[in-house]
């Protein structure tokens, strides 16, 4: 039975198990309370282990009980959308100052076709000087040629991608209650429902337009899951989580605006960063060519990189802009987990993220020597799960003490843990979803989806090609 008390009044109840997560009024002070779900004992000596499974009946019966209500709606400052709406005329001004500096290079060079190098000209000395003379006046022209040619090519080519990553996706028919909870999830937030749901092998859970820029005015969403995190997490932590991404696609034109900032911010890091066999090919003229030759393109190469530097420039100080918006954004996310799974829970499912990163880490570590020994391990977010139980204290602290320096940085996407917690506890939330049994409950084929996010890992960041049957336990 659970025994607790009311929280107004303290008359106390007491209530059988199947009754935790629902909704009730005091009978004395007409209070509403949700029941809460009892914390396994310690002392019980394994009764953990020894409980039932819900049976698919009974999880969707809580979810039904439980997530039955929405996150109170909070108008968005108008300061906060101003500041969004300058970020976003930034961003889109950025590719304008792109322009510009293709458009300047030409006009500079131009300039000095016309005016300067006829000048020029007139005072080329006699005999080999003027051999000397000449190359020193052209080279700007073959300098510039470049650096425009450098700079317009992004626009017209994209980069060659390899082999994509494996998409493994789940139906609704396999996993009817894991697809209930995010139904449930998406009316309490206010989102709308994905129209796929994928998993994976990574220490995270994702939101994000499904066909990207095509999505941009609709509501289509795929939601991605990791596997880890199911094998690591509790129901109330999971439920938590995908509130909070699904909290991002209810702030509207904010969510949108970021995906249109991210992906400015990515193009113009390929810019800057990229390279290609036309980069390839300038390199191996200025090695093979002929000395005279070889002087022209390093102007060239040094005109480039001239250029990139002005783009280096542009994106940083978008990154930065657009980082600071992001760590808004995260707040207001951070809202909607505190509204589903509770403010006090909040601070205990960020830990655990944590130690699933950690586990994770270590895991891999483990994957390559067994790898080296022509082992392969079938349960990867099992292990997972497993690692982060035996993050040692070392560890911990080392983790916490880089965590805060990378919090601190200007380009920071995630405000502190501390900053965090403080602003989820501020809601002073109860939770709509309280219940706290194995998240891997919510599925009946999870042993199979860890299997395959498996083979799916050493497809995908080890080039490992596998059948099933390859896999060990």
């Amino acid at each position: 039975m659970i025994e607790f008390s009311c929280p107004s009044c303290g008359h106390g109840f007491r209530v059988p198990p199947e009754a935790a997560g629902q909704v009730g009024t005091c009978r004395k002070c007409t209070t509403k309370f949700r029941v809460p779900t009892p914390k396994p004992d310690p002392s019980s000596d394994g009764a953990d282990e020894a409980r039932k499974p819900f049976s698919v009946e009974e999880m969707r019966e809580h979810l039904r009980n439980s997530l039955d209500g929405t996150v109170p709606r909070r108008l968005v400052n108008i300061g906060y959308q101003l500041s969004l709406l300058a970020v976003a005329f930034f961003m889109l001004l950025l590719p304008m100052l792109y322009v510009g500096v293709i458009a300047g290079t030409c006009f500079g060079l131009y300039f000095y076709c016309v005016d300067i190098m006829p000048a020029l000209m007139e005072t080329l000395p006699r005999g080999r000087g003027a051999v000397l003379g000449m190359g020193i006046y052209i080279s700007p022209i073959v300098g510039g040629g470049i650096m425009v040619l450098f700079l317009i090519k992004p626009i017209f080519f994209t980069v060659v991608s390899g082999r994509a990553p494996r998409q493994r996706s789940i139906s609704k028919a396999a996993e009817p209650v894991f697809f209930e909870l995010v139904e449930r999830i998406c009316a309490a937030t206010r989102s709308p429902i994905p129209r796929r749901i994928d998993v994976d092998y990574n220490v995270n859970a994702s939101a994000s337009l499904r066909r990207g820029l095509r999505s941009l005015f609709s509501r289509d969403l795929v939601l991605t899951v990791g596997t880890p995190l199911i094998a690591g997490f509790n129901t109330r932590q999971l439920a938590g989580v995908l509130a909070h991404e699904f909290g991002h696609f209810s702030q509207g034109g904010g969510m949108k605006s970021m995906f249109v900032i991210r992906s400015i911010n990515l193009w113009f890091a390929r810019v800057v960063y990229q390279r290609d066999a036309m980069d390839e090919g300038l390199d191996n003229a200025i090695r093979d060519s002929d000395w005279r030759i070889s002087l022209f393109l390093l102007v060239g190469k040094l005109f480039v990189y001239l250029s990139r530097g002005v783009l280096w420039t542009f994106m940083m100080v978008a990154h930065a802009v657009s980082c600071l918006m992001m760590r808004q954004m995260e707040f207001d996310a951070d809202r909607y987990e505190a509204h589903v799974a509770g403010s006090a829970y909040f601070a205990e499912t960020s830990k655990r993220l944590q130690k699933l990163s950690l586990g994770q880490q270590a895991v891999y570590r483990v994957v390559i020597e067994e790898l080296g020994q022509q082992g392969l391990i079938t349960d990867l977010p099992g292990l997972i799960a497993e690692g982060a139980d035996k993050v040692s204290a070392e560890d911990w602290k080392r983790s916490q003490k880089q965590i805060a320096e990378g919090e601190s940085d200007l380009f920071a996407t995630h405000p502190s843990d501390e900053k965090r917690i403080k602003a989820a506890q501020a809601q002073d939330a109860e939770g709509m979803f309280q219940l706290e049994v194995p998240a891997r409950e919510l599925f009946k084929n999870f042993d199979k989806l860890c299997e395959g996010t498996t083979m799916d890992f050493y497809r995908n960041e080890l080039g490992i090609m596998l059948k099933p049957g390859q896999l060990q336990g």
